[in-house]
């Protein structure tokens, strides 16, 4: 059987505000997803990231443009999904939830003990079972949101914001499940917290405004802005100035001086500028913060 591969052609949205006012919100989107990459959108709030899981996931219908999963076809029965916001039903229990969310899935009975068994300890779910889902907090309705997304061991993962809300203990430990589950199946993830994917991803999708204005792997977009990142020695009465004329993406105190890592298009030239490696948060800095031009 051929391997899984999601492709999206022209996906177009609008929204009506109001009775007249359109906004356009995805303009013909162009993607194709393998099995075993782990594809990362990142992009502001309201560059249509949410919007673009909702229509894959199909909880939203687009205006236009298809979505289709292929060899299999049936998106909703071969794919797991975790939304952003955590719409849960305070008063039921963990695995009462679980094996709701399974029953609507089509899943047998069986099947889901046997899946609740497996992925419970996985996602350090095991001691809270029974507690009610109200009685959780943040992080870990988080967890059994990606639970539900795993129950059916879909071949298509569709995450939005999956670490949020999470300690930088679990974090870690979220983003390394995710990485290995991306191995015999494809991976969509939607985040703001850049550094979660920076060195999980095979590919970073750059969205802006509803269009995906790049595509490439996390060492090939850091390669393309090197010469545009730098680190400063300044002095407290030098700070004001800088935080004016260039963007700031990093900044800490040693030895009573102050170290500041900016971005720019041309290199300072009245600081002792040292070029330095840019990270996945420089590129988004540059590409989505309206870097000063100097």
């Amino acid at each position: 059987m051929s391997e899984p591969v999601i492709r999206m052609e022209k996906i177009v949205k609008t929204y009506y505000v109001g009775k007249t006012n359109e906004l356009e919100i995805l303009h013909g989107i162009d993607l194709t997803v393998n099995q075993g990459e782990f594809v990362s959108i990142v992009g502001e709030s309201g560059s249509g990231k949410s919007t673009l899981m909702n229509i894959i996931s199909q909880n939203l219908v687009p205006d236009s443009g298809t979505i289709r999963l292929e060899p299999e076809g049936d998106i909703l029965r071969t794919s797991g999904y975790m939304p952003q916001q955590q719409q849960l039903y305070d008063t039921f229990t963990v695995t009462h939830f679980i094996s709701y969310m399974g029953t609507l899935k089509g899943m047998k009975s069986r099947t889901i003990q046997r899946r609740m068994d497996e992925l419970l300890p996985l996602l350090n779910l095991q001691k809270v079972r029974k507690k009610k889902l109200k009685e959780l907090s943040g992080g870990m309705k988080q967890r059994v949101l990606l639970l539900q997304a795993l129950l059916n061991d879909p071949k298509f993962l569709i995450l939005d914001e999956p670490t949020a809300g999470l300690d930088p203990k679990e974090r870690i430990r979220i983003r390394n499940l995710i990485s290995d589950l991306s191995e015999d199946r494809i991976v969509l993830i939607a985040t703001h917290v850049v550094s979660d994917i920076e060195f999980i991803s095979k590919e970073i999708l750059l969205m802006k405004n509803g269009r995906l204005v790049d595509q490439d792997s996390p060492e090939n977009l850091q390669k393309r802005i090197y010469g545009h990142v730098y680190e400063l020695c300044i002095s407290q009465d030098e700070l004001a100035e800088v935080k004016k004329e260039y963007e700031i993406s990093n900044l800490f105190r040693r030895d009573g001086e102050i170290i500041v890592r900016v971005i720019a298009d041309k290199g300072p030239v009245k600081y002792d500028a040292v070029k330095v490696s840019p990270t996945l948060e420089d590129v988004y800095l540059y590409e989505f913060e309206g870097v000063k031009r100097r």
